[in-house]
């Protein structure tokens, strides 16, 4: 059976490895700042790697344009995960 990505699910996800912020916590801080995204980034995860880069930079992106596509952040975030 497949896998079902729901919202909620991709909210409660962590973002990155390097903090303890969930999917949202991350929406949240990105809407909430007019930072560019490398400072805003840094918000996030509290580090300045690169590892969670694809995901963060598309969210970062997604938020900025006011649409979210769950799924997206969810492949990406999998595809990090699975690298390791």
């Amino acid at each position: 059976m497949e896998d079902i990505v729901t919202k909620e699910r991709v909210l409660s996800r962590r973002i990155c490895e390097c903090g303890e912020k969930s999917v949202q916590e991350a929406i949240d801080i990105f809407d909430e700042t007019d930072l560019p995204y490398k400072k805003a980034k840094k918000l996030v995860t509290g580090c300045n790697k690169s590892c969670c880069r694809r995901p963060l930079m598309a969210l970062f992106k997604m938020v900025e344009f006011g649409a979210i596509d769950y799924e997206e952040i969810n492949f990406l975030i999998d595809q990090f995960e699975g690298r390791k």
